[in-house]
């Protein structure tokens, strides 16, 4: 199964075409026509590559790109727009917002493909980054968890809390913070949520040979990882 590539185009002709040329070029395409289906396929699973349109039905496509970049606890995937908007302050705006690329409307089917191939070789090497706090050790690339020659089996929500943890050691970090990080787009879901994410992620890291817990609960405020 080739990379998978979230294509989000309101357009259906064009939705159309950026699909078909993409799976026949190996990769996985899922199509989303709105931020909410984007946000919704995001829960489930993270992609390799976005392809975000700037004028969607409802959600602004630049907001969208803000809210994935201002957080820290997923994996950072490149983002390429695709929009009809050409003028150079709109490119200015999307690069500056953390696209890795902008490609306008209407373009070359082997254009996009050449540059979602080069994107996905960037973000391989980039992807090779490990997070390594104590005894714990998260890589990236792998999603993967270790103490020591102990593998620490993860969900993608436990993943992402542990590593948005272990990036801001000894700070403590708000309920609101970590949840808006970790679940992401102003959560409004039970707070509650949060604790028992903690607490399994406690326990699994316990179970791999972990003594001390290093994840401390801060009363009132919320969380902070201590090495």
């Amino acid at each position: 199964m080739g990379a998978l590539v979230y294509s989000v185009e309101d357009d259906p002709n064009i939705a159309h075409v950026i699909h078909i040329a993409l799976a026949n070029s190996g990769f996985t395409v899922e199509t989303f026509t709105d931020g909410k289906s984007l946000y919704a396929a995001i829960e489930r699973s993270f992609p390799d590559i976005i392809l975000l349109d700037v004028m969607l039905p409802d959600s602004d496509g630049i907001e969208i790109l803000r809210k994935l970049r201002g957080n820290p606890g997923r994996p950072s995937v490149p983002i390429m727009i695709v929009s009809a908007k050409s003028a150079e302050i709109e490119r200015v705006v999307g690069l500056d917002a953390g696209a890795d690329d902008y490609l306008v409307k209407p373009f070359g089917v082997l254009e996009l493909i050449s540059r979602v191939k080069a994107l996905l070789r960037r973000n391989e090497t980039k992807q090779s980054e490990t997070v390594e706090a104590g005894q714990i050790v998260l890589n990236v690339a792998e999603h993967s968890c270790r103490i020591g020659d102990s593998d620490v089996s993860l969900t993608a929500k436990e993943f992402s809390l542990l590593r948005l943890l272990m990036s801001n050691p000894n700070r403590a970090l708000t309920r609101e913070s970590i949840l808006n990080s970790v679940w992401g787009y102003d959560y409004l879901g039970e707070t509650r949520t949060l604790d028992v994410h903690v607490k399994e992620v406690r326990q699994k890291l316990g179970r791999a040979g972990l003594t001390d817990d290093p994840i401390k609960t801060i009363r009132g405020i919320g969380y902070k990882f201590v090495p």
